[in-house]
């Protein structure tokens, strides 16, 4: 994929040498080197986060886990659950679930996902230093890339977004080659890049498109001739339509009121103002600690008296961003969460704007700096970054391991558990002290789905994007209540003898005569820590 090159940039913008010191020092390439190897290191650190806890506190990734298997095994014949579900292939999902099914061939589900959202963070890095240096950006907000892939889409699992991520900078990126030199080639790339791109995230897909929108309009004059230079554009957006039409015929819930599914809310109120800085670093009230990092990363370009772009397109995916974090919907189509994930795009959006200042040929020193003062200013800076970002990645480490040792009575409950079977998830305390999340076991029995081939409430195959969805009439409409409150469990109701197992996830013991019922004998097979299993067995 070629890219064009801004031949009117200096050549040494392109060198991301923008802090390097004057020549003549002796520790002047140690020192210009240093930033960068520690950098390499700091994402290398990062890369590691995935493989700390077994099965990791991130909310949803036992339900996607869980669809790669379901997957798996309809594709075998193997399902024992080929009654209750059906392939859906027409899905925004379809290259997440695929990238991870060979693998689960070769190793666990859940190594399997790993693997896959530690090559997705590394290509998300990579993917924006490349465009960095395509604009001619300064190296030193590099590090902006970084956190942002730790912060609320990580703490909730959003598995498909996170893979999406990179091809969503590289689609972006695409764009905007085409918006500065028009071609048919580059034209016809777009339209299959962004077929591919809307196979592996709806959302990222939207973004990714507003954004390369945003740049043929602002790049191109006038604007006439910016509106046909949108043709391919076109079959995407025919693609969208076609998609929804589809999901509107073919939606389990089509028609059906089902308790705590959302099917849309505004949710728009003097929270926002802040959430976005603090989804950055986390899920929760405490990531609100690092806004002071995040006030600096976004102060440092103006310290280093970076300046903006000479192409003022740059600032199209900040404004992308902004109008999210304002405009765009808590929820709609029963997808909730839709603007807090892209905090994972703020700090990189912002990063891409701004470029170094001219740099001095006679004494190679920067032309506005000025004073020793200002260059120390300048390290200063970089150094409190880096520093932070290093606090912040170990923070992750310390919660990530107090988690693998907070869940592993988890391990006992699924040994115990024979494979095959239907399972009623019922989660009565779904925060985890150890990593500070709201939601760290909401799906954590998933894992006996994804592990054991069984099935379990309430489950994914619930909702329209999934690869996997119930069959018509085959939607249980209780559990996605009981998910949000377990307390509502009633035997008859809930259809409990369709359940083999129980998994209960509570601090204390259960109510009083919670599985009273006159068909079926409820014993409690093992209980450890919080966790407990309980079986169904005979029925009368």
């Amino acid at each position: 994929m070629n890219f064009p090159v801004d031949r009117s940039a200096p050549a040494s913008a392109n060198l991301d040498a923008a802090a390097a010191p004057a020549p003549g020092s002796r520790a002047g390439p140690l020192a210009a080197m240093l930033p960068r190897v520690l950098f390499f290191a700091t994402v290398l650190y990062g890369a590691a986060l995935f493989w700390i806890s077994p099965r990791p506190p991130l909310a949803d990734l036992p339900q996607h886990a869980g669809q790669v298997m379901l997957l798996r095994d309809l594709l075998e014949h193997a399902s024992p659950w080929q009654s209750l579900v059906q392939l859906n292939l027409l899905t925004p999902y379809l290259i997440g679930y695929g990238l991870a099914l060979p693998l689960t061939y070769l190793m666990p589900v859940a190594a399997a996902l790993k693997c896959l959202m530690t090559v997705a963070y590394l290509g998300f890095v990579a993917s924006c230093v490349g465009f960095r240096r395509h604009l001619h950006g300064d190296a030193r907000l590099d590090w902006l890339f970084v956190p942002g892939c730790f912060g609320f889409a990580f703490g909730w699992g959003f598995y498909t977004f996170l893979v999406a991520a990179p091809l969503g900078i590289l689609f972006i990126w695409l764009t905007y080659g085409y918006a500065t030199a028009l071609s048919v080639e580059k034209g016809v790339a777009i339209a299959l890049a962004g077929a591919v791109l809307f196979f592996c995230h709806g959302l990222v897909f939207l973004f990714a498109c507003a954004v390369g929108v945003g740049f043929v309009l602002f790049k191109q004059r006038p604007l006439a001739h910016g509106v046909k230079a949108l043709a391919p554009f076109v079959p995407l957006g025919l693609l969208c339509i076609a998609y929804v039409l589809r999901s509107r015929a073919t939606d389990p819930l089509l028609g059906q009121t089902v308790p705590d599914i959302v099917v849309f809310k505004w949710g728009w109120n003097l929270h926002r103002v802040l959430s976005l800085p603090v989804y950055v670093w986390g899920m929760s009230k405490s990531a609100a600690m690092y806004l002071p990092l995040v006030a600096l990363m976004f102060a440092a370009p103006w310290l280093w008296r970076d300046r903006i772009n000479r192409d003022r397109a740059v600032i199209v995916p900040m404004l992308a961003v902004t109008f999210i974090w304002f405009a765009v919907p808590d929820a709609a189509l029963k997808t909730g969460y839709l603007y807090h994930r892209f905090a994972l795009f703020l700090l990189p959006a912002y990063a891409l704007m701004f470029c170094p200042a001219p740099r001095s040929a006679s004494d190679g020193r920067a032309s506005a700096s000025g004073s020793p003062w200002t260059a120390w200013r300048g390290v200063g800076v970089q150094a409190a970054i880096i520093a932070g970002c290093w606090i912040f990645l170990t923070d992750q480490a310390v919660r990530l391991h107090r988690f693998a040792a907070e869940n592993a009575p988890l391990e006992k409950l699924l040994a115990r558990a024979e494979p095959g079977q239907r399972a009623l998830n019922l989660v009565f305390d779904r925060d985890s002290p150890a990593y500070g999340s709201i939601a760290a076991y909401m799906h954590q029995a998933l894992w006996y789905q994804a592990e054991k081939h069984g099935f379990v409430d309430f489950n994914f195959a619930t909702f329209v994007p999934q690869i996997v969805r119930f069959k018509p009439g085959m939607l249980p409409l209780q559990p996605p209540a009981l998910e949000g409150d377990p307390r509502r469990f009633d035997w008859t109701r809930d259809n409990g003898r369709q359940y083999r197992y129980f998994f209960v996830h509570k601090a204390g013991p259960l109510p009083a005569n919670f599985f009273a019922n006159k068909e079926c004998d409820v014993v409690q097979v093992v209980q450890e820590g919080e966790w407990s299993l309980y079986e169904r067995r005979d029925c009368r």
